[in-house]
């Protein structure tokens, strides 16, 4: 990597106390806790993006683990990275390496996976050259680039409850990067949190007047309320966006 690609030294991750534990303090338990969906999550995504049992998957930005043990259910063979210290994954067999996700060469291989997951990343980084570039190397010829970021157009009042997001993407901005970082078949759309809503039918046509009539605070009181969780997913969407290296 060339010293032009690295980050310039104020704009490197901080260090401190406060960054190792924010997956203490963003994802605690009691707020967040660990469910089953991951597992329905990696299967729609294996799908999409036509992952196989046996192919390779790195998870830049892992945190519990949660994802990686999902994929590794599933057959895929798993490596996660992340910059918190606490940074695991219970599945047996899968490795966990603490690394610099944003600024600094990966402990991984080049052309060494078949798929690269960025889940609730791309928002932490302002410029995500160098990021993208780490995707790149990571990934074998044609291998999938898939990220979740959330969409800014529908968590506008609640984006910035996280002190650590910088950077809002939509799914055209998502798409423009992948091509303006030379990745191909670029794509990227509106993703729901909740599979009953992927199934279509009048579930869908609820869903997206639920987003086109609500705000994400108000979704997140109704849910709550009624103990839907559906209603939240519906309003609190996501840009997935799935590309390949060329």
């Amino acid at each position: 990597m060339s010293d032009a690609q690295k980050r310039p030294e104020h704009d490197q991750p901080e260090t401190s106390q406060a960054s190792r534990d924010y997956l203490k303090v963003v994802y605690e338990e009691g707020q967040r806790p660990k469910s089953g969906y991951p597992d329905h999550l990696a299967g729609r995504l294996m799908a999409l993006a036509g992952l196989k049992p046996g192919m390779r998957l790195l998870d830049a930005g892992c945190g519990r683990g949660e994802m990686l043990a999902a994929f590794a259910r599933r057959g895929l063979v798993c490596e996660g990275l992340d910059l918190a210290e606490g940074a695991s994954c219970e599945h047996p067999g899968v490795v966990v390496r603490q690394a610099d996700i944003f600024g600094a060469t990966w402990p991984c291989e080049s052309a060494s996976f078949d798929a690269v997951f960025l889940k609730s990343v791309l928002e932490h980084v302002m410029d995500p050259t160098v990021l993208l570039a780490e995707c790149a190397r990571a990934l074998r010829a044609g291998g999938a680039l898939i990220v979740l970021t959330p969409d800014f157009a529908s968590n506008v009042p609640v984006f910035y409850e996280d002190p650590t997001h910088v950077h809002p993407y939509v799914p055209k901005s998502l798409r423009d990067l992948f091509v303006m970082h030379g990745f191909t078949q670029a794509q990227a759309e509106l993703f729901c949190h909740h599979e009953a809503i992927w199934e279509g039918g009048l579930v869908k046509i609820f869903a997206d007047l639920c987003w086109r009539t609500l705000s994400t605070p108000a979704a997140r009181a109704l849910a709550k309320a009624t103990g839907l969780k559906l209603i939240r997913w519906a309003v609190e969407r996501q840009a997935l966006g799935i590309c390949r290296k060329g």
